[in-house]
């Protein structure tokens, strides 16, 4: 196996946790009669907005389109990116690896969400550099999104790891010459990282 010099992290539940309960609890508290998260992805349109297919403006609008009593869009952005909690070992690995090789994010997001990511969490202290998928209109695992990323970041695939909380997409990352570890827990991770870049974390 080629040594890896070049490692890429998902974002989502592998570097920042999130939830949608309190902000369906904001909805619900504005009439909004959507319980489950499934439902509320398709009703909004979630996947067309991560593509970039739609704009945040009509996002929102989709969004008060739920509501008995619609909110302001500024109220509507808060509780939107109300989301996120840090896993701060996750992110305090990722930095640890940035001196020693190339340290990239790819996640499948939103506009709205990836400026408060960067903007909340300092995302780019820890990377080289990082792509969304609504930048693009490509999410993983679909090939094109990896392809932009070895465009992006400049990267060899048989020498760059994959880190994702979701096992499909590390397969769509393996799938397109990559190497690949599947994020289940930070002890796991943190020693394949070690092994595969002979980086001592």
């Amino acid at each position: 196996m080629t040594k890896v010099t070049d490692v890429v992290f998902d974002v989502g539940r592998v570097l920042i946790d999130f939830s949608y309960v309190r902000f369906l609890g904001l909805l619900q508290s504005r009439g909004c009669q959507i319980n489950e998260v499934e439902e509320f992805v398709e009703k909004v349109d979630l996947n067309r907005y991560e593509h970039g297919e739609i704009s945040s403006t009509e996002f929102f609008e989709r969004l008060n389109g739920l509501l008995a009593e619609p909110l302001p869009e500024d109220e509507l952005i808060a509780g939107w990116n109300n989301l996120f909690t840090p896993v701060s070992e996750m992110l305090q690995l990722a930095g640890a690896l940035k001196p020693h090789c190339g340290v990239y994010l790819l996640s499948n997001t939103s506009e709205i969400h990836w400026q408060h990511l960067e903007t909340a969490f300092g995302l780019g202290k820890i990377c080289h550099d990082r792509l969304a998928s609504y930048e693009i209109g490509a999410m993983k695992p679909a090939p094109e999104i990896f392809a932009a990323a070895c465009h992006r970041f400049d990267l060899q695939p048989e020498s760059t790891v994959f880190v994702d909380d979701l096992e499909t997409n590390v397969s769509g990352a393996i799938a397109c010459g990559w190497q690949g570890v599947w994020h289940r827990d930070i002890i796991s991770t943190r020693e394949q990282l070690r092994q595969l870049t002979g980086i001592m974390l």
